[in-house]
């Protein structure tokens, strides 16, 4: 786009071209509801489950379950084993659980959130679960993930949870992380609506939700319904129609473009869900998209929270998961940082490449970049969930948020180095966030003579050496808390408020 100012006679999918935009905007999500319902706030009764996906292999020794210089059992141990000096390490007042400070790293790859802080801020909602997983390969550990390894007959937490606390919201369950953790769940039972709704562009998703707003000479809607009742009509009256009556695919489709895309264009996501205001660069006034003055005070404060998040894909994802459940859209929504780093205004770059899995490269910097990262997603959307009114309470009072990751990082580093590389390792822990659960705990523990984690008892949560969890006791974990029932469901009572 140059600089001139954009004439009236530009065409919007022109536009929508420049903005990267014109696949989206031309095709129709394939995971919308197959009825019609009014868009409301969240129920009263409402739940929210928000996965955020470490990826690359979050490790649980580098952030929230250190182990300090102080704690090694011996001279041998902190020099060659992933612990870190007693400096980098803060248990923040009253907080049961530590983490690892942002530390000096050189290099172009730098992250401003303090890691420590989202303790300092949540930590009575925060608890660590230790965990050994199944998988060292990414796509396989990110769905096992996602999944449980199967524990519920295939079907990923978003599905299970969309299944039950989505039956009536339009967009159920939506994804915008990579990998494994996009992947849909083996259980042919999952109904089509209720597997992901894949958004690639937070920023300008709204955009995809209407078929002709913004047009500058469109015709009126009366007149756009009656020409897609035409087309309809002559759609049903083709032979090719009748030839493929019965197909499900056929039904599938006509039932989206005549039922959903209507819901959506009536709902005005296009601007509920709009995280930009008009400029030079996208002219939104020019097409008649431009923010009244709620949506304007909305966007206020979600720049507030997430400054960055036109030019930053993580901190978009965020701010749009927390509109779609704000707006009583969704129940289950998936984000987090993907393989390729983000690039900011100012130069900055706040993910390193191939994000935790730069570990390869340089471990600490790999951790400690990207666990900034993720903790700022994670404090920026709980803030905004607990100043958000929802019932009697908050939006927060009735939401969980699951740090979901690959697997962890090899234990050993070469003697007294600061800098070396790590491989892929079995043996992690998890982040979880919810006033539901019994937060300021670590569940389970991590010995300091290995580094390795061990498990606890799930009916109590007291630490039991010797054991590991797998991941379907985190997926049994984020169930019970949400009320979602299953067959072989592990009782994980010690851990539920």
């Amino acid at each position: 786009m140059t600089n001139a100012k954009p004439t009236r006679s530009l065409a919007r999918r022109g536009f929508l071209r420049s903005c990267g935009l014109a696949a989206a905007a031309a095709t129709l999500p394939l995971s919308f509801s197959m009825r019609r319902r009014a868009l409301a706030q969240p129920r009263a009764d409402q739940k929210f489950l928000f996965v955020i996906t470490a990826s690359g292999g979050g490790s649980i020794i580098d952030s929230f379950l250190p182990i300090a210089q102080s704690e090694a059992p011996n001279a041998s141990a902190a020099e060659s084993l992933v612990i870190y000096p007693d400096a980098a390490v803060e248990r923040p007042m009253g907080s049961a659980i530590k983490v690892v400070r942002n530390l000096p790293i050189e290099g172009p790859f730098q992250s401003r959130f303090e890691q420590a802080q989202l303790v300092r801020n949540h930590y009575r909602d925060m608890c660590v679960v230790t965990v050994e997983g199944t998988s060292v390969n990414h796509v396989i550990a990110q769905k096992r993930a996602m999944t449980g390894a199967g524990i519920d007959g295939g079907r990923t937490l978003l599905e299970a949870m969309a299944m039950t606390h989505g039956e009536d919201l339009l967009l159920p369950n939506c994804n915008m992380a990579n990998g494994g953790y996009l992947e849909p769940g083996d259980r042919a039972d999952v109904p089509a609506r209720m597997r992901s709704e894949i958004i690639a562009d937070p920023v300008l998703y709204s955009v995809s939700t209407h078929g002709y707003a913004g047009l500058p000479s469109a015709p009126s809607a009366d007149a756009i319904e009656q020409a897609r009742g035409v087309r309809d009509r002559l759609d049903d009256a083709s032979a090719f129609s009748r030839r493929h009556a019965a197909s499900a695919l056929r039904s599938r489709y006509l039932e989206l473009r005549r039922d959903v895309l209507p819901q959506l264009e009536g709902q005005d996501l296009i601007h509920r869900l709009l995280m930009i205001r008009s400029s030079e660069a996208f002219p939104l006034d020019e097409y008649g998209l431009g923010l009244d003055a709620e949506q304007n005070a909305q966007l206020e404060r979600l720049l507030t929270v997430f400054p960055d998040l036109a030019s930053d894909q993580l901190q978009a994802q965020a701010a749009l998961g927390f509109l779609l459940a704000r707006n009583g859209l969704t129940s289950a929504v998936g984000l987090g940082p993907s393989f390729a780093p983000n690039f900011l205004p100012d130069g900055r770059i706040p993910d390193t490449p191939i994000a935790f899995d730069y570990s390869h490269t340089n471990h600490v910097a790999a951790q400690n970049v990207m666990w900034s990262r993720v903790s700022m997603a994670i404090d920026g959307l709980v803030t905004l969930l607990k100043e958000t009114p929802h019932g009697d309470g908050s939006m927060w009072d009735r939401s969980l948020v699951y740090v979901a990751t690959d697997f962890g990082r090899t234990k050993e580093r070469p003697r007294g180095s600061l800098s070396f590389s790590s491989g892929h390792h079995l043996n992690n822990g998890n982040l979880f966030l919810s006033p539901m659960l019994k937060g300021n705990r670590v569940f389970g523990g991590v010995d300091p003579a290995t580094c390795l984690t061990y498990g606890f008892d799930p009916l109590t949560g007291d630490p039991a050496p010797g054991t590991v969890m797998r991941e379907g006791h985190l997926y049994s974990l984020v169930a019970q808390a949400l009320g979602i029932d299953f067959a072989g469901r592990y009782d994980m009572s010690g851990l539920i408020r």
